[in-house]
């Protein structure tokens, strides 16, 4: 491990005794992990065999610098640290405690262990249960897909567990502060019955999707004390990082925990909250420094430009509409502001600057992020195939995109399903042809039509070039052709085999075997590699819950998984990026700021877009609403609205800035992709900045 020097205010902080509780807060990038770190390796030397460590962290990403501190050879021996999550704890909690738990909680299968369910495992079921209310016309009016339409009802079953009111209160909290058209009043009820239903089915069958697990944990160990005495006896020590992306019944569990564990390290982020939507609350980790007898601000921020750092405080100030006597004139350093009058020319102007970063200025990829409020498709599309045609790697994540709307996976499934001609799937010939200039890019789609169609046969199968008219084979030409036979080969290969492989592995090896071969279109795409990735991951998670109800049904699991895949599947996981990857992230700006990382470069794209500034409208579920911190008798006001949207927008930028090193590039365009001029709060924010720069400069 590299020897790391800290400035006072670190040092202070290590330089306390073990056993006392610490609240440590600061804005990003100022060396709170860090330091928290070196506080666990200063707690794992003294640890004796019978204590332990536990550090809680929102998500798994936010804990890598935890886990690479702990694979380090210098860290101390004896009992590893616990990292984990709230869902992490909630797991072990009722596996250990499961016999007690089952009888208690009402589930019906006694004896019989529990089935957690992810995201995309919860969606199956939750689309089973849902099908006899959507058969009586329930959610008519409401224009939204299946995916989002559970997603929505299975957010409000979290929001329920993890704010901490009872499932039944969800419809009464959102009809109280709805103040629009009365039919949402109903959607509310009906996405209630829904979700009851859902539960009552759980508890009936012995899965327990993230909410009930968070539900089960939270009744037992806060109400039992014996129970929680218990659980925790083993630590003696705890470090909470980024407490204000979690939620407010661990900030709860933690209070409980006081007493019991004589050790506390604190830390939340200055002015962040990023996770709100998903059930964080800032205002209830703030109630932990309460119970600390040291406090720690930092305030120094490391690898950040004095110019950035200037150009964020003058555009905040912008966009709270404050007044500011002192302008500072390096503000202007910081960035570049590109007005641009179509879409297409803030694309071409976006990948050439990326091009001379990278070309001329020889930076890595890894350090520019291009960023928009949404990642529409057209949108993502046209970076991508400007970025590959220059040579440039680049991996994007949009968390509201299907698995099924990725065309790799569509490539995939084209494959697997000539390779299992027992399932009695049809290939279309349209997706032939996608899967062919997927998998090999100088396949134009003339070219890949004619394939398509010469070579798919009896539904599902796939001849071989050589077995196409010779003056056809002509026009697509043979160095196709001849990558074509070689896949066509390795599938027949393995149809061959006595044993079919499950889906996963299956994908698995033909990527590695195959397609990820030189030649092919998957060798070094590092974005539809990750997206791979996440597909067999899916399927593999899929297949290790399903296979005992599949074979009780007499159904294979693959099919299930391919049927539920067809329907709509919102990913449980996203695309990973880290430092490995060098390459250029394109994303939603929300979805950057969670991965908690900072780039030397950032482009903002059409920052006159109202996406940077107003709340997807969620007809089903509603953030704020669902809150400890709203009162029920409120109703939620076009004021309320335009206060959240402002704070949020406020919040955004700071957060984007902070995790910029170096430079911003600014894009307006004069119509968006509907042909339609446009502004924002962003953009008049911007125009503001623009105007005291102009004015501070007349003055200088």
């Amino acid at each position: 491990m590299d020897t790391i020097s800290f400035n006072t205010a670190q040092q202070q902080l290590l330089d306390l005794p073990i056993p006392i509780h610490i609240a440590l807060d600061g804005p990003f990038k100022s060396g709170k992990t860090t330091v928290a770190v070196a506080r666990m390796m200063q707690i794992s030397a003294h640890c004796n065999p019978f204590q332990r460590l536990l550090v809680l962290v929102p998500q798994l990403s936010l804990a890598e610098k935890y886990r690479q501190a702990v694979r380090d050879a210098q860290f101390p021996a004896g009992n590893p640290p616990t990292i984990t999550t709230l869902a992490g704890l909630s797991r072990q909690f009722i596996q250990l405690y499961w016999p007690f738990i089952q009888g208690s909680a009402g589930f019906s299968s006694i004896g019989s262990r529990p089935t957690f369910l992810n995201m995309e495992t919860a969606q199956y079921f939750m689309e089973q249960v849902c099908q006899p209310f959507l058969d009586k016309k329930y959610f008519l009016e409401i224009r939204i897909d299946r995916a989002r339409l559970f997603s929505q009802i299975l957010d409000t079953m979290n929001k329920a567990a993890l704010v901490g009111y009872a499932l039944e209160e969800t419809a009464l909290r959102l009809k109280a502060a709805w103040t629009g058209e009365n039919i949402r009043e109903k959607h509310y009820e009906q996405s209630q019955e829904c979700a009851l239903a859902f539960r009552a089915f759980c508890l009936q069958n012995n899965v327990l999707d993230y909410s009930l697990q968070v539900e089960l944990f939270r009744h037992f160990i806060l109400q039992d004390v014996s129970l929680q005495k218990e659980f925790f006896v083993p630590y003696a020590f705890l470090i909470a990082d980024n407490l204000e992306e979690d939620v407010p019944i661990l900030h709860d569990l933690i209070l409980s925990l006081n007493e019991h564990i004589p050790s506390m390290l604190f830390i939340n982020d200055q002015h962040a909250g990023y996770r709100s939507f998903l059930g964080a609350d800032a205002t209830s980790a703030a109630r932990l420094a309460t119970i600390c007898q040291q406090h720690f601000t930092f305030s120094e921020q490391f690898n950040m430009a004095e110019d950035v750092k200037a150009f964020n405080m003058s555009l905040i100030r912008c966009i709270q509409r404050k007044e500011t006597h002192q302008f500072p004139t390096a503000a202007q350093a910081a960035y570049t502001l590109q007005n641009l009058p179509f879409y297409p020319d803030m694309v071409d102007a976006v990948c050439q600057t990326i091009l001379q970063l990278v070309k001329d200025q020889h930076e890595s990829p890894g350090q520019i992020a291009v960023l928009s409020p949404y990642l529409p498709d057209s949108l993502k599309f046209a970076l991508t195939q400007k970025l590959s045609a220059m040579g440039i790697p680049f991996i994007s994540t949009r968390p509201s995109r299907t698995l099924a709307d990725e065309s790799i996976t569509r490539t995939m499934l084209v494959f697997a399903k000539a390779a299992h001609p027992n399932w009695n799937l049809s290939i279309q010939v349209e997706e032939l042809r996608l899967a062919i200039m997927t998998i090999f890019p100088k396949c134009d789609i003339l070219r890949a039509a004619l394939l398509a169609e010469n070579s798919l046969t009896d539904g599902n199968r796939l001849l071989p070039f050589t077995d196409i008219p010779a003056f056809t084979r002509e026009r697509i030409s043979h160095q196709i052709g001849n990558q074509y036979n070689e896949l066509i080969q390795w599938i027949e290969d393995y149809r061959h085999k006595q044993e079919p492989l499950p889906l996963d592995i299956f994908l698995s090896q033909l990527f590695g075997e195959k397609l990820a071969q030189p030649g092919f279109g998957l060798h070094e795409d590092v974005d539809k590699a990750a997206v791979l990735n996440n597909l067999i991951r899916s399927m593999h998670d899929f297949r290790t819950t399903f296979t005992a109800l599949a074979e009780t049904q007499q159904v294979d699991v693959n099919q299930m998984y391919m049927q539920t895949l067809q329907n709509g599947l919102l990913p449980s996981r996203h695309p990973l990026w880290n430092d490995e990857m060098d390459a250029v992230l394109i994303s939603p700006a929300f979805t950057f700021l969670m991965k908690n990382r900072s780039v030397k470069y950032q482009f903002w794209l059409d920052i006159g877009s109202m996406g940077w500034w107003e709340r997807l409208d969620q007809p089903l579920t509603h953030p704020h609403v669902l809150n400890r911190n709203w009162q029920m008798e409120k109703r939620w006001t076009d004021t309320e609205e335009y206060q959240a949207n402002q704070a949020a927008l406020a919040r955004l930028v700071k957060g984007l800035l902070e995790r910029c090193e170096n430079h911003i590039y600014l894009y307006a365009v004069g119509l968006n992709q509907a042909g339609i001029n446009q502004s924002s709060p962003l953009l008049s924010a911007m125009q503001l900045f623009l105007k005291r720069m102009r004015g501070a400069n007349n003055h200088a």
